[in-house]
């Protein structure tokens, strides 16, 4: 191989290296919200949090602590998340083993990478925060969210744009390769 396309190797080779999705951590407080109604039903805290166009969502870590008023159940506090749309989503319960009122703390973590969760074209990660049984009236709050950290480890997927201009760059080194071999 000579020297000329040895060197469009390496470009095309760190040109799509650069390419490939990047990991980063998504760290949100939910310090604050509240389980109100059941999944979708209006009155529901929702948070929408840009994390780039078409990210996808490898794992997600958690360390809270939860507060569920009496009758309800800290086992009925959910949260779900998915794209902006709201109908794809991904529902956890931090307690869903405590079938107790009051307080109580929770941390663990999921691998996400089978599900193909992700934030869509517009980059929005949707979280809803609700409950599993409704023993309130409507528009009551049912448990808070009294501290704690969601981290999701998010990967994000360059743009349409980013690509063209790397293919194009690599499209005139080609080019410029060519000519120089003719002349």
């Amino acid at each position: 191989m000579n020297k000329q396309l040895q060197r469009l190797a390496t470009a095309a080779t760190l040109a799509f290296a650069g390419l490939t999705a990047q990991a980063a951590p998504v760290v949100v407080d939910v310090s604050g919200a509240q389980s109100i109604n059941l999944l979708g039903e209006a009155g529901n805290t929702v948070w929408l949090i840009d994390i780039g166009a078409n990210a996808v969502l490898n794992s997600l870590a958690w360390t809270l602590d939860l507060n569920a008023f009496a009758p309800s159940v800290l086992s009925e506090m959910q949260l779900s998340f998915g794209n902006s749309s709201g109908l794809d989503l991904f529902t956890f319960a931090p307690g869903a083993l405590d079938s107790t009122s009051g307080s109580g703390s929770y941390a663990g973590s999921l691998d996400l990478t089978l599900l193909g969760v992700s934030a869509g074209a517009d980059g929005q990660l949707r979280i809803e925060f609700s409950e599993g049984f409704k023993d309130f009236a409507l528009n009551v709050a049912e448990g808070q969210w009294v501290s704690g950290n969601l981290s999701f480890d998010v990967s994000t997927v360059p743009e349409p744009a980013t690509a063209a201009l790397v293919l194009l760059g690599l499209g005139l080194i080609g080019a410029h390769g060519h000519r120089t071999r003719r002349g």
